[in-house]
């Protein structure tokens, strides 16, 4: 489960950093340097650089070694031209350049096959080399496993360094950092990515190069390539080359051509008992290409040769329409477009694609797929952290506004208690004078005796029955045995507790209440009563005395 979840996790991984790769497509040839940069989302293309240099006095393969400054010189001007903002570059190498091959293995796990691979014992075993391979830059994909056959194909490609070093010498001299080596042929094949009505069936397609420099075919059927190629004399290509060519001459050139397309796809159809072939792309950089595709069309007449312009379906800004329709052959296209749809693949998604598109003979890629990995890592990290840091700011100030709202309705409640409790303290400060002056009235008559001590007797047993929030604001007394209490309460219970305590005493032999009404002080209602008091029957002064002990 662990394996699988983190197999879809790299999937995802390596999806996102391909859509996000930005890399500018070199095709490096002798007698023209081409530069394009396009834009691409869900099967949608867009070119958003184009340019090419022709070199000038070139002189055949060999100038690119000869004349490496001619050709920094012209890719530096085409790149500040152009307005290249990217470093990264992917670029290709001739054919002539490369061994590519299909290899039949005994069937290996991944385990098994990584080991033979880094042992060399693999290639030792099952590819024979002019050199040694520690001179070789070598790439290799598991094609197809055949677990009834107990097989296994493999895709084998592999470049001299020295070779793949005269090119890269030249993009790094620009300006440019390579990060994919890609063969011509298989450059040429990306470019089909552009052309998805090329590939909606699975029908077999070949691709034939026909030009100076590079002449081959490239027969593409399943995962797995077929390449050969097709043989040129220098007479014949300086013939080609030619502005105004001589027609018979340049028929019989395309004849014996044709012809060896003709060997080549019957023996591949013989070998592989697939259906025919029905339809060729022709790339080429000739000048005369209208000639040349109708004369081998003539001599392949059971086929549909179409010349492979690769950005027919691609949206092409205004601005590099003129550039673009400037050449006659769109052909010429076809490798540069194919490399501007490369990416590096720092996560290896291609892996999980298969088949030629994905060829890297970057001799160091490994280091550059890391610095590239972790350059990708770092900058989703920092994203995330400022992404992290917005969202932590957002939540704490919301946070702070929640505690600020939480303390400013706090800070009122604390504001009107604070009020209440002034209001209250007031209240009983007048309650405690009043008090302390009843209190003293009392102290004044403890010597009153007779009736006055009576009374005085009244006073005290009121006084002790005045339960807390209760104010006395008046006794008055008449004579007789009536005698009439006026004060104020915090709330009803405290003055019904007030009359039945005072109708405990040994002094009231009955008390009720007259009245009540509500009085508003300092903004504060409280409630104001008067208390009837009957007074027990008093006994004789003697009895009084005795009662006393007296």
């Amino acid at each position: 489960m662990l394996k699988k979840l983190t197999k879809k996790l790299m999937h995802f991984l390596s999806k996102l950093t391909v859509e996000q790769e930005d890399v500018v497509g070199i095709d490096i040839t002798p007698s023209c340097i081409r530069l394009a940069q396009l834009d691409g989302a869900d099967d949608k293309w867009t070119l958003t650089k184009l340019g090419y240099k022709y070199i000038e006095d070139d002189k055949g393969l060999l100038s690119i070694k000869e004349q490496a400054g001619q050709y920094v010189n012209k890719l530096a001007q085409l790149v500040t031209a152009s307005k290249i903002t990217t470093t990264n570059a992917a670029v290709s190498i001739p054919v002539s350049s490369a061994i590519i091959k299909v290899v039949t293995l005994p069937l290996m796990t991944e385990e098994e096959l990584q080991e033979a691979v880094d042992t060399n014992s693999l290639w030792e075993n099952a590819v024979q080399l002019a050199d040694d391979l520690d001179e070789y830059s070598i790439f290799w994909q598991t094609l197809k496993r055949d677990t009834n056959a107990n097989q296994m194909d493999l895709l084998f490609v592999a470049s001299k360094l020295d070779d793949i070093d005269h090119y890269l010498n030249i993009v790094r001299e620009a300006g440019l950092k390579p990060v994919v080596v890609d063969v011509r042929c298989f450059a040429i094949r990306n470019a089909l990515e552009l052309r998805k009505d090329l590939t909606k069936t699975k029908l077999p397609l070949a691709i034939v190069e026909f030009g100076a420099y590079e002449n081959y075919i490239l027969i593409l059927h399943g995962d797995a390539p077929f390449i050969s190629d097709i043989y040129l004399s220098d007479k014949d290509r300086n013939l080609i080359l030619s502005d105004n060519p001589d027609a018979e001459a340049l028929k019989r050139v395309t004849d014996r051509f044709s012809m060896q397309i003709t060997q080549m796809l019957s023996s591949y159809q013989t070998k592989y008992k697939i259906q025919p072939i029905e339809s060729l792309l022709f790339s080429s950089s000739i000048p005369v290409i209208n000639q040349t595709i109708e004369h081998i069309q003539d001599a392949l007449p059971n086929i549909s040769v179409e010349v492979f312009n690769s950005i027919r379906n691609v949206k092409v800004p205004a601005n590099l329409k003129e550039k673009y329709k400037a050449e006659p052959n769109p052909s010429v296209f076809s490798s540069v477009m194919g490399l501007a749809t490369r990416k590096l693949d720092v996560f290896g998604y291609y892996e999980y694609v298969t088949g030629a598109n994905n060829i890297n003979l970057l001799p160091n890629r490994d280091n550059v797929k890391t610095q590239e990995k972790m350059k990708f890592i770092t900058r989703w990290l920092v994203v995330l952290f400022i992404i992290g840091a917005i969202a932590f700011g957002a939540m704490t100030f919301l946070s702070g506004q929640v505690e600020t709202e939480q303390l400013d309705q706090q800070l009122v409640e604390f504001t009107d208690l604070e009020m209440e409790r002034n209001i209250q303290q007031t209240i009983l400060s007048d309650l405690v004078a009043k008090k302390r002056e009843l209190e003293g009235m009392l102290e004044a008559s403890k010597n009153l005796n007779s009736n006055q001590g009576f009374m005085y007797s009244v006073l005290l047993s009121i006084n002790a029955s005045v339960p807390p929030g209760v104010a006395l604001r008046s006794i008055e007394y008449e004579g007789g045995n009536v005698i009439t209490i006026n004060g104020l309460s915090l709330n009803d219970q405290n003055i019904l507790q007030f009359i039945e305590t005072i109708a405990r005493s040994n002094f009231i032999s009955k008390s009720s209440l007259l009245t009540m009404a509500i009085e508003e002080i300092d903004k504060k209602s409280f409630k104001t009563f008067s208390i009837r008091c009957i007074l027990a029957p008093q006994k004789p002064a003697m009895s009084q005395e005795e009662t006393n002990g007296n």
